[in-house]
């Protein structure tokens, strides 16, 4: 359900991993909504992932004490400690994340979801059903509680449906088909009561959030336009500067100062890049609104090249394979700036690893379903505790001051903007592979129908 590590395989001259060529059938429907889940409940902990492992703490104390509460204090028709037991390890588990084995940490997000979906709808829903008593319906309102602070408002409704479905058929397993409660009838009402509006305040809550968003957004917006003014009047200076230099007799100042005039327009190329990721990050307009026009990736490809600013020596460490050219359809300078932020990490990754096999190659695929763009790297690679993130706003696997979190989910938009998608995989000490799919054009048949 979500996306997670895989083993890379980075040697040069390889195809791929894991049958990249072949061509991918169209994502079902059920397939979209699982995706779309998945990333709702990643966004969602992107910022607060101390929360997980704050809920699975308050498990890991819970159930046991609840346990004996409810069987030697007040007893209840009906306890498990093989029930209570399953939850006291999961959430046990979730709170030693950070001490899992390195490869293992990739799968916290997914592990987490379904610990909550057992240890909540499911678990308490199930005491409801076979206890029947007061006290275990103001335990289920509370395990609602819980819910809605632990997901995000589409999964807390889906969660709340299957955990609820699950325990209602475990209680029919259990009783072998004894007919439902009629107190849990008359609980029900209100516990949708007590849901919707726990619901109805998130979803308000949500769009606070959202309006102060924005209003970062228009702030952080209008200082990246005040930002160009000055950097169109240095670049006006330095074409002038440009013109003087031509005036001058042939020496070695001359050719110094024409280096320094060529770092200078590199140096204001890549300050207005920064702006124009900052505001197509918080222009969400842009987003699912590509251009008609038809671009050849290659070309896009070779144009990032040339415009790139490269260290030295970094030029050397780049190979392309560039033969199975494609076109797609959307804004090419948009997708310049996404292979200038991927050039711009997995260089950064490289520079992070010691090595004399380093590299970095970008791959044109064409198939049947899609056109792939494959770029990869044999730098330090991304632990797999951040994998799941690195597509969220302000999430950054560099060290605090070196990255803004801002160039992959810049990416992520303007590939999906374009009808496409962009996947991560990544190997600590091994390497980076980051995958493109963008939708097959066919400009023959378009024209064809066009006119």
């Amino acid at each position: 359900m979500f996306q997670l590590s895989e083993r890379l395989s980075l040697k040069s001259g390889a195809r791929g991993i894991g049958g990249l060529n072949e061509p991918k059938p169209r994502p079902s429907i059920l397939t979209r909504l699982i995706h779309d889940l998945s990333r709702r409940y990643v966004e969602y902990h992107a910022h607060a992932q101390r929360k997980i492992q704050a809920a699975a703490i308050i498990g890991v104390i819970g159930f046991p004490v609840f346990y004996l509460v409810w069987t030697y204090v007040l007893p209840q028709p009906y306890e498990s400690m093989w029930l209570r037991g399953i939850g006291t390890g999961l959430c046990l588990a979730l709170a030693l994340t950070q001490w899992w084995p390195y490869a293992w940490r990739a799968y916290t997000v997914p592990f987490s979801y379904f610990t909550f979906l057992y240890c909540l709808p499911f678990f308490f829903t199930l005491m409801l059903l076979l206890n029947d008593s007061n006290a275990w319906e103001m335990s289920t309102l509370a395990a609602l509680i819980y819910v809605v602070l632990l997901y995000d408002l589409v999964n807390a409704i889906v969660v709340l449906i299957l955990g609820s479905v699950a325990a209602l058929v475990a209680y029919l397993m259990v009783t072998g088909g004894a007919p439902i409660p009629a107190g849990y009838w008359m609980t029900l009402p209100i516990l949708i009561f007590a849901l919707t509006g726990f619901l109805g305040l998130a979803y308000s809550d949500n769009l606070i959030a959202r309006e102060k968003l924005k209003a970062a957004a228009s702030l952080a917006s209008q200082v990246a336009h005040e930002c160009r003014t000055p950097l169109t009047g240095i670049r006006f200076e330095a074409d002038g500067c440009e013109r003087l230099l031509a005036r001058l007799p042939d020496s070695p100042i001359r050719d110094k100062l024409t280096a320094s005039h060529r770092r200078v327009r590199q140096h204001i190329t890549a300050a207005n890049s920064v702006i124009d990721l900052l505001l197509t990050n918080v222009a969400q307009h842009h987003r699912g609104a590509p251009t008609a026009e038809l671009h050849s990736m290659s070309k896009i490809v070779s144009l990032a090249l040339e415009r790139y600013s490269f260290k030295p020596n970094q030029r050397d460490l780049v190979r392309t394979s560039l033969e199975e050219d494609f076109e797609f359809r959307g804004s090419d300078l948009l997708m310049t700036h996404v292979l200038f932020n991927l050039l711009k990490n997995g260089l950064r990754a490289i520079e992070a690893r010691d090595g004399d096999e380093n590299h970095l190659s970008i791959e044109l695929r064409r198939g049947g379903h899609a056109n792939t763009i494959v770029i990869s790297d044999t730098g330090d690679g991304i632990p797999p505790e951040i994998l799941n993130y690195v597509f969220i706003p302000f999430v950054s696997a560099q060290r605090p001051g070196v990255g803004t979190g801002l160039g992959l989910s810049f990416c992520r938009m303007i590939v999906e903007g374009a009808g496409g998608t962009i996947s991560c995989r990544s190997k600590v000490n091994v390497g980076t592979s980051f995958t493109i799919e963008l939708p097959v054009v066919q400009p023959a048949i378009e024209n064809a129908a066009a006119a």
